[in-house]
């Protein structure tokens, strides 16, 4: 049999993406070997030989890279679904602002993101990096190849492959019928990507959080530089600047993916310590302890070895935590993780590769690293600054260890299938008994050790002023600390010795900064940082003890909603019902239907004892469905903000029979329905009777109702006009002691399918939908009338029944509901004016000639019950034959069909939260991060000066910013 020839494939960007791959491994890999050779040989005319072939290697890694993301934006702005990437994560109707979200929603696009950046920030190390280029950029090289292994989807084996390849054709992938026809390009379309990252945030947070994930690897190139080459003091300076740059970059995403829990994710809050959480906040803490060892190394010569160890521990975290993300071995323990694609393996030798890498170089280099035999003094900072790293450390090692119980599980039921495994139930409780007692211990350290000097060994010339500023310290914590509890309701010992922690973390740090910094702001980094730590404490317990459940309102709800936990967290608002929870009155006012988004209107008013509306606004959660509308696929609070706290607001459910239609199905097939048969402008009565909530009693309610009027063309949300289609609709009013209620029911008949349209009171259970009946009493049916016939030229007129009737002229264009004109008709409409003294109105019967036989087309006055028909035509006397009957009204009953048990679909299941001082926390996190970055802007400012003026590098380790 021969090949297939596909149609329609675009297979040119597919093979330059394949290309560009393969180029840009083994560029990296040159790039690696070639600034290994010029680090060996450093110092020799042959090193600069290398380091030219290293650079030049690097850039064409670079442009490789670039080429293949390129390629890979190209394909899927194009929608090429031939390409299992593409089809995958992209769809037809995905907003062109997701496309980057698309990319990097799948694990290739995400290590592509990651080599990204790492060939950014190699090309700044090549840039300034002088002495330091070649053993870096080396090492970075060499990371590259490892995460280039991950996309190359080299098959040693059927069972064995190398990486992931985003550029694979789909029919390479997946085996289907479908790749038997030549044309299935055009019979496919793709998945779309996720609703949960439909979200700005996602076009942000990603970016962010992999820039900092490539920059831990810096630090980590430097340590292995300085071991490399035996400089164990020279390389401090530089790593430090890229620590800082690492630490406010990484921070800065994590907070990133907080905001974006926050503001996009329902469960209430900007932290849940899921795994993925945890395993982008273990490597931040280490580098935030690696950035203070080094600081003290810089400025004391202790603890250069442990800064070698922080940074190989940062970088191997990082890849700790990719393991975990995209091996599939979190299962469903985390929302954020990646699906397994088979790289366990590869992930875990590039994992132990590095972590090997750095302890055989650390063991081999170890008696040559210089250290301080004298232990540091008690009284000084920097053995305070070194404890608070081993807390950090202490910290990160806990929440490891959790985080890992997966891989735990893992190995243990490799060795015994059945173990069932360690589970932590409720991870936000676990994590936070421990973490509470570190945030404390750091939170007064931080402020203690801003009142310590380096090198102290005369601590008794320094202790009074020391005493007098720690003091004044404690005492306003003490006095602050009353006050935030008279607001914070933090009622446990713990949670006050918590918020003592930050508020003297606070003081201490103010004090510092106006006593002794002042006179030099480039010592202000630290400072400011900690400043951030202690409110971001503050925020923290003031918006998690404060938290205010306001969607609740158990008396209302009893019997409403069952399940106990919605019942203690939730309201049902019915539309346009007030429902009153929290001192507020809130209303669910409508929603909006816009492509899958379905927008909820929410009113809140506030009032004070005088009943007076002190406050008013509305906020608009929304949810996305499906494409089947079936489910939700991902539901988006809304918040209220205010300087002093958050309101959160979600719709926690909708009304099941919007959602499953086999339930819809049952809850239609239960109605009980009772067909009144009524004539225009006729009464009857609807009896109901319903159970009393929580009580074995019955009553029976009755409704007045009466049918208006009957019309042909009719209109109902859900009815879709097609050309052809016959319509009627019924207009009923259902009128109870307090209110009216409008009903418009009606049918489609559409070829041989009738289609029926009910209508819902949905304030009264009620629902009601016309029979088909109807048909034959309004359009089909002329065995009750008694038509009489009138000769008329135009502008005549003749009495019939009380009504003026007067012929009005031809219409050569006619249209009528009923009439559909075909090729070779020959049409003409009669212009019919109907007046009874007060109300005129006109009808339009059609007379027309197919295929050498008449027909007419009748048309009815229904307010006056006439119809009327254009019978023939008289062209030499311009006259027409006109048939008129009335229709008596006892023999015109229009079927319709009441039930009073339809369940109600106008409501939603609504939760709402206050969060108190909830902009504290994103107050001190932010400090925190800028306290990096200002500490990084004022070492680049030192070392620029430096160079500018070509003087000697002096000591500014007293300029110190620890983060």
């Amino acid at each position: 049999m021969s090949e297939i020839q596909y149609i329609g494939e675009h297979l040119i960007p597919g093979k330059i993406g394949q290309i560009a791959i393969l180029l840009a491994f083994v560029a990296g890999l040159l790039a690696a070997i070639s600034y290994f050779f010029a680090t060996q040989k450093r110092g020799t005319n042959e090193a600069t030989s290398w380091t030219k072939l290293g650079r030049t290697s690097f850039l064409l890694h670079g442009l490789s890279v670039f080429t293949v993301i390129g390629v890979i934006f190209y394909i899927m702005t194009q929608q090429y679904y031939e390409y299992q990437y593409v089809q995958a994560h992209v769809s037809e109707d995905l907003p062109f602002r997701y496309i980057f979200s698309a990319f990097w929603e799948g694990q290739e696009g995400s290590f592509m993101l990651w080599m990204f950046w790492h060939v950014v920030l190699g090309g700044v190390l090549i840039l300034v990096g002088k002495k330091w280029e070649a053993p870096t950029v080396a090492t970075l090289a060499l990371i590259q190849v490892f995460i280039g292994s991950m996309i190359l989807g080299l098959y040693i084996t059927d069972d064995i492959k190398i990486g992931s390849n985003p550029l694979l054709l789909l029919r390479d992938t997946v085996d289907l019928p479908l790749f038997n026809n030549a044309e299935y390009v055009q019979k496919i379309t793709g998945s779309g990507l996720d609703p949960l990252l439909q979200n700005y945030w996602m076009t942000i947070h990603p970016p962010t959080l992999f820039l900092g994930f490539a920059s831990t690897a810096i630090p980590f190139c430097y340590a292995i530089a300085g071991l490399w080459t035996g400089e164990h003091k020279a390389w401090l300076k530089p790593a430090m600047r890229w620590a800082l740059f690492s630490a406010g970059i990484l921070g800065t995403g994590i907070l990133m993916g907080g905001a974006w829990a926050y503001e996009a994710l329902n469960f209430g809050g900007y932290w849940a310590w899921d795994p993925v959480e945890n395993a982008s906040l273990v490597p931040w803490l280490i580098l935030v302890a690696g950035v203070h060892t080094n600081l003290i190394a810089n400025a004391t010569g202790y603890s250069i070895r442990t800064t070698y160890i922080f940074y190989i521990l940062t970088f191997f975290f990082i890849l700790f935590s990719t393991f975990l993300t995209r091996s599939g071995i979190l299962g469903e323990t985390s929302v954020h993780a990646f699906t397994e694609m088979g790289l366990e393996w590869q992930l875990i030798v590039f994992m132990g590769f590095f972590l090997l890498l750095g302890i055989v170089m650390l063991f081999a280099k170890n008696k040559e690293i210089p250290s301080i035999k004298k232990e540091e003094a008690v009284a000084s900072r920097e053995f305070w600054m070194f404890i608070g790293t081993l807390v950090l450390l202490f910290s990160s090692i806990l929440i490891t260890g959790s985080t890992s119980l997966p891989i735990y599980n893992k190995i243990m039921q490799f060795f015994d299938p059945i173990f069932e495994g360690v589970v932590i139930n409720e991870p936000i409780p676990h994590y936070n008994k421990y973490q509470l007692w570190i945030a404390v211990f750091i939170g007064f350290l931080s402020g203690v050790a801003q009142y310590l000097r380096y090198r102290e060994v005369r601590f008794q010339r320094w202790s009074k002023k020391f005493w007098k500023h720690f003091g004044i310290a404690m005492g306003a914590t003490v006095a602050i600390t009353f006050l935030f509890t008279l607001w914070i309701d933090a009622n446990a010992w713990q949670y006050r010795l918590m918020l003592a922690a930050g508020v003297f973390t606070v003081v201490a740090n103010l004090d510092h900064l106006i006593t002794f910094t002042r006179t030099n702001l480039k010592m202000a980094g630290a400072t400011i940082s900690h400043l951030g730590f202690g409110v971001m404490l503050i925020g923290i317990l003031a918006s998690s003890l404060n938290k205010v459940q306001l969607s609740t309102n158990p008396f209302a709800m009893r019997g409403l909603l069952s399940d106990r936990e919605l019942l203690e967290k939730n309201v049902l608002l019915l539309k346009g019902d007030v429902m009153p929870m929290s001192g507020y009155d809130v209303t669910y006012v409508g929603d909006t239907l816009e492509g899958f988004t379905r927008t909820f209107e929410i009113n809140f008013k506030q009032k004070n004892k005088a009943g007076k509306v002190t406050e008013e606004f509305n906020v608009y959660p929304n949810v996305l469905y499906s494409k089947d509308f079936t489910k939700i696929a991902a539901p988006n609070p809304d918040t209220k903000h205010y300087l002093h706290k958050d309101i959160f607001t979600h719709v926690a459910n909708l009304p099941k029979v919007e959602l499953d239609k086999e339930y819809a199905q049952a809850v239609e097939d239960s109605l009980n329905y009772v067909q009144y048969n009524v004539a225009p402008n006729n009464g009857f009565t609807i009896q109901d009777t319903i159970p009393i909530r929580d009580k074995d009693t019955l009553i029976t309610r009755s409704y007045r109702a009466e049918l208006l009027s009957v019309n042909r063309q009719p209109k109902h949300p859900d009815y879709h006009a097609e050309a052809g289609d016959i319509t009627i609709g019924a207009h009923l009013q259902i009128h109870t002691p307090d209110s009216t209620f409008d009903v418009h029911p009606m049918l489609a008949l559409r070829g041989q399918m009738l289609f029926s349209y009910p209508d819902v009171v949905k304030p009264l259970t009620m629902k009601a939908k016309l029979e088909e009946g109807v048909f034959d009493q309004v359009l089909f049916s002329d065995k009750n009338l008694d038509y009489e016939l009138f000769t008329l030229k135009q502008g005549e007129t003749f009495q019939y029944d009380g009504y003026n009737i007067q012929f009005g002229g031809f219409n050569r264009n006619p249209a009528h509901r009923d009439y559909q004109k075909e090729e070779g008709d020959i049409a003409v409409g009669a212009m019919i004016n109907v007046s009874d003294g007060q109300q005129n109105y006109t009808a339009a019967p059609i007379y027309f000639i197919r295929e050498n036989r008449p027909y007419n087309i009748k048309d009815v006055v229904e307010k006056a019950g006439l119809h009327l028909r254009f019978n023939s035509i008289d062209p030499k006397t311009e006259s027409v034959e006109l048939l008129v009957a009335k229709q008596a009204t006892q023999d015109f009953a229009v079927p319709v069909s009441i039930a009073t048990n339809a369940a109600r679909t106008d409501f939603i299941v609504f939760e709402a939260i206050e969060f108190q001082g909830i902009n504290l926390f994103w107050l001190g996190s932010i400090a925190m991060m800028l306290g990096f970055f200002f500490s990084l802007w004022v070492r680049w400012q030192s070392k620029m000066k430096i160079e500018k003026n070509k003087i000697p590098a002096v000591d500014n380790s007293r300029i110190e910013v620890e983060a």
